[in-house]
């Protein structure tokens, strides 16, 4: 594994740093407008200082207090098999520190050099000490959790000053069911620069256990399908149902189901990258007092008043096990639900949560579903609804209207012209303006939806960023 640059590249290294260190100074002096700064770190002093509130100047991560649930076998596997690549990679480098975190980024092990060690310690780079953004602000390990790859976080790049001194690259192992992280692997430098290529090196020692990660969701999704595919044989043909993943995904849905939903998949979705997020936002709820209860009765089975189809319905809930871990639920459609109620669920309300946003295009009538619509223009008299489905000028007049109509759906203004599904934004830049955001809802390609600077804090609100 290379670590060091040629001395050819020491200068333009220094450079970046003094520019580095500059913006840093600046921004936490109050200042949005600093340049030479990536878009993921400076988004990370976003939430370091604005959100989190973290002292850059005196803070320093806290010890861990209190005994934490443990954790699932298949974190408690991820977790050994990284320990012994964070070893391996910390004996081919003898500068090199190597931590592993558990997925709220508290340090359960720490491998180098006796001297290293006892320096990190002053950092509290060292097992027991919480690393995540909220507890430390920008740093490898905490900005790793939950993103699909290696994070680099060098010297001033860090949020806490205490740190400058030191060059880091995380990388996560995620859940590729639930999201979030079950690990975060992690190797630091003090006051050397890594190789430019570290992070494709940390991305092939865990590609194995993202494998592995992964071939347990399928393994959980097969047995979860078997499972509905048994329990929907015997059901009444017109009673609906439908599996829901650990997460609150539904993964398979009879043809009733299929007839009285939106957007419900008509083939089962086993592979993790098929799976999308909850069709209902108290499926992930319900998931997971299903497994909590399921801890404490094997026999227990539910009853639950929910939105997963057109119209509010009470289902059965039966928690499913495979290898003695809980997978997922199956709900079945009853008026003579038998299971426990399941206590506070929110209040549906099937007219707002059902309604259909009108649209025109060539003297017809589009019947659109808010799910649908990624983002809302204003260009002067005419609003356009950007959807799935192509460009569809909005039936009622005015983006005030439209902003009406639309926020019970989670879409907010984010600039006197546009408004924004929130839940479809898949990306965000720092803009053109001083204090300027853009997002985009595309997976592919180039767009760059404008956030005026006065709903900049709302949006990264709504965004947990």
């Amino acid at each position: 594994m290379a670590v060091a640059p040629d001395r050819l590249a020491l200068t333009a290294v220094g450079e970046r740093e003094r520019l580095t260190r500059a913006a840093w100074e600046k921004f936490i002096a109050g200042d949005d407008d600093v340049q030479g700064v990536s878009p993921l770190i400076l988004l990370s002093w976003l939430r370091s200082r604005d959100v989190y509130r973290v002292d850059p100047l005196h803070s320093s991560p806290p010890p861990s207090t209190g005994l934490r649930p443990p954790g699932s076998l298949l974190q408690n596997v991820v977790l050994t098999r990284l320990g012994a690549v964070a070893a391996a990679l910390a004996d081919r480098a003898e500068d090199a520190l190597t931590t592993v975190t558990d997925g709220s980024g508290r340090i359960l092990g720490c491998w180098g050099g006796a001297q290293l060690r006892r320096r990190a310690a002053h950092s509290h780079l060292a097992p027991m000490f919480t690393w995540s953004e909220s507890a430390a602000g920008t740093n490898g390990m905490g900005t790793a959790l939950g993103r699909t790859r290696a994070v680099g976080v060098y010297g001033p790049e860090h949020w806490c000053a205490s740190l400058h001194d030191w060059n880091c690259n995380g990388v996560s192992v995620g859940d590729a069911t639930c999201g979030g992280s079950l690990a975060v692997l992690n190797i630091s430098f003090w006051r050397t620069t890594p190789s430019a290529a570290l992070g494709e090196d940390l991305e092939r020692a865990v590609a194995p256990l993202r494998a592995l990660v992964r071939d347990c969701a399928m393994r959980d999704g097969t047995a979860l399908v078997e499972a509905f595919s048994g329990v929907s044989r015997a059901a009444d043909p017109a009673a609906a149902v439908v599996a829901v993943d650990a997460a609150g995904t539904v993964i398979a849905a009879n043809r009733r189901a299929q007839e009285l939903g939106d957007g419900l998949p008509t083939t089962p979705a086993i592979e993790p990258e098929r799976r999308c997020a909850p069709s209902s936002p108290q499926l992930s709820a319900i998931a997971a007092e299903s497994s909590a209860r399921l801890a404490t009765d094997p026999a227990w089975l539910g009853s639950a008043r929910l939105d997963v189809l057109r119209e509010p319905m009470t289902f059965d809930v039966r928690p499913i096990v495979s290898d003695g871990a809980f997978v997922g639920i199956l709900l079945t459609a009853s008026d003579n639900a038998e299971g426990e109620p399941m206590g506070d669920q929110p209040e549906v309300t099937s007219g707002d949560r059902w309604r259909r946003i009108i649209g025109t295009s060539d003297n017809r009538l589009i019947i659109i579903v808010p799910g649908e619509i990624r983002y809302v223009e204003a260009d002067r008299h005419a609003v356009w609804l950007v959807t799935d489905r192509g460009r569809v000028r909005a039936a009622s007049r005015g983006l005030d209207q439209v902003e009406r109509e639309l926020r019970p759906f989670g879409f907010l203004r984010v600039h006197r012209s546009y408004l924004v599904n929130v839940r479809r934004i898949r990306e965000v830049e720092q803009g053109l303006g001083r204090g300027t955001l853009t997002v985009s809802t595309q997976h592919h390609g180039k767009e760059a939806i404008p956030v005026a600077r006065r709903h900049v804090a709302t949006l990264r609100a709504a965004l947990g960023i």
